[in-house]
């Protein structure tokens, strides 16, 4: 039976069980017989659905499916017993629907708590258990994978003069630092946009892009034209300043965004700097936008690209 329909029939069940209730206190008392199968038939109307319904949805986890199926066991002991001895044992029919009723009702209600309530706050608190635990684990490795894994692959990276060798060893330390401490998942979203911008420029040029981002924003026209200028940077800083590190600073702040792309290669002269295309590739394309480039450098003296981009 499908969830809706189970909590539609048990919802009439509890709506069936308050007429009932009010039936007994105002109307004329049936025969014994009559009274039984009346009150086992809401009872279980109201009871039924609700405990199929946790069955379903607990029947994987092993600790709370035996819980229920020990309610269900005492719960069914309790209602046959207390008809048994009913139809058995007390002479009087008043004395005896009344107690057929209360033991009927009392079973309800341990159904109900130990099959339906009980059963749910086990389980959460076992899956809050659960994942205390994971978490706790998991910080425990990647504390460990950090100061020993990842540091190894920084050194590695670091002093190796081979190029494919630091490709290889800076790529495995991201990957593995987005494995452990988790990466933006949004995909059209500026620091995605820049993060797989300083990735690519890493694993193409061998270099090492220090990266830092504040805030955030959806990409749009701008943000993407932001992003084109930001990749020409850092590839024009990798492939002419003659250095390793580069730089790279992207904040989000008052509807604009801001980069500053720094290395202390060897620079060049003002007035030379269209040679590397700086004039097309970063200034024109921000202006395109609305927004503006500043590149500032000396021989020498390494190289600055500051962009602004209106978002």
């Amino acid at each position: 039976m499908r969830p809706r329909l189970l909590i539609i029939t048990g919802c009439a069940g509890i709506a069936a069980l308050f007429v009932l209730v009010w039936a007994i206190r105002y109307t004329s008392r049936p025969s014994l017989p009559v009274v039984i199968v009346l009150v086992l038939g809401v009872v279980g109307l109201a009871v039924v659905p609700w405990t199929r319904l946790v069955a379903g949805r607990l029947g994987r986890d092993r600790d709370a499916g035996r819980q229920f199926r020990a309610v269900g066991r005492v719960t069914m002991t309790v209602a046959i017993g207390g008809v048994v001895v009913t139809l058995t044992v007390i002479g009087d029919q008043e004395t005896a629907s009344v107690f057929a009723m209360l033991t009927i009702f009392t079973a309800g209600a341990l159904a109900l708590l130990g099959a339906v309530i009980l059963p749910w706050i086990f389980l959460m608190v076992t899956r809050e258990r659960t994942a205390r635990i994971r978490a706790e684990e998991r910080a425990s490795m990647a504390a460990h994978l950090h100061d020993s894994v990842l540091q190894s692959l920084t050194l590695i990276h670091k002093q190796t003069s081979e190029p494919e060798v630091r490709r290889l060893a800076r790529s495995t330390e991201r990957e593995l630092r987005a494995w452990l401490f988790g990466k933006p998942s949004t995909a059209d979203q500026l620091v995605s946009a820049v993060t797989a911008v300083t990735d690519e420029v890493e694993d193409r040029f061998a270099v090492t892009v220090e990266l830092v981002l504040v805030g955030d924003c959806p990409m749009s026209g701008p943000a993407h034209a932001m992003v084109g200028a930001l990749r020409e940077a850092l590839t024009n800083a990798a492939k002419h300043s003659g250095v390793q590190r580069v730089s790279a600073l992207v904040e989000v702040s008052d509807g604009e965004v801001f980069a500053l792309v720094k290395d202390r290669g060897c620079g060049f002269s003002q007035d030379v700097h269209n040679g590397h295309g700086m004039a097309a590739s970063i200034t024109g394309r921000m202006r395109q936008h609305g927004g503006s480039a500043e590149i500032r450098s000396a021989a020498g003296e390494g190289t600055e690209v500051e962009l602004r981009m209106p978002v």
